[in-house]
């Protein structure tokens, strides 16, 4: 009989999904040491022994090495390969990467917009808000642009969407560095993230879905526009 498991490990796995999301989005890029297992408990508002088991399971999933004394560094910014992490990256046009990644973005944000918990509304809120900082960099806007998306995906509650998302996302990471400096584009993908964060936060997985799709849309299509 499988064990049932306790809050705290629930706990632990949702820090531990969010951590992950800040690792792949860039926020804290390979090299870089983790605030104190203090200050990482108060940031994400759970106990020291949860913060500990969330970082012991970003060690085990290859993120992160911790050393005594020292502190804990990110050591990989990208999920382990797997059969198919490894067809998604590899052998595949531009065209190819945007239409699956419409596919995915159109049916996360439709799952979402059915499943998120409070926990997820606020994740999604608190990118929004650090996107209208000012003062903002192209790479960091691009980290909290991807950082936006994959907490959508974490949202949808399919560990497969997500890791497909996850496989695809260095690639565009690339792209979106290349198009982020056309004028007009930051305002308009925080103003898409608004419209696809509202449709999800009112339950509405039509809209969600839509808004979702066309913004990949646009995305392609400025890119198109860029290398004429």
């Amino acid at each position: 009989m499988k064990e049932s498991r306790g809050p705290r490990s629930k706990l632990a796995d949702t820090v531990a999904q969010q951590l992950t999301t800040l690792i792949l989005s860039g926020s804290y890029p390979v090299g870089s040491k983790l605030p104190s297992g203090d200050l990482l408990a108060s940031r994400f508002g759970v106990g020291r022994s949860s913060m500990r088991e969330a970082v012991r399971t970003l060690e085990a999933a290859g993120y992160l090495r911790s050393t005594q004394g020292v502190g804990t560094f990110v050591i990989n910014d990208r999920p382990p390969p797997g059969p198919v992490d490894q067809g998604l990256r590899d052998g595949y046009t531009m065209r190819d990467l945007f239409e699956t990644r419409i596919a995915i973005e159109g049916k996360t944000a439709e799952l979402a917009a059915l499943r998120h918990s409070d926990a997820q509304r606020t994740a999604l809120l608190d990118v929004l808000e650090e996107v209208e900082q000012p003062g903002l960099e192209h790479d960091e806007f691009v980290s909290l642009d991807a950082r936006f998306h994959r907490e959508v995906a974490a949202a949808a509650g399919n560990p497969l969407l997500l890791r497909m998302w996850d496989s695809i996302q260095p690639q565009f990471r690339e792209y979106s560095l290349r198009v982020v400096g056309m004028p007009g584009r930051r305002e308009r993908a925080h103003s898409d993230h608004r419209g696809i964060a509202e449709a999800i936060f009112d339950r509405d997985p039509t809209q969600a879905g839509d808004l979702a799709r066309a913004h990949v849309v646009t995305v392609q299509r400025e890119l198109h526009r860029l290398e004429r």
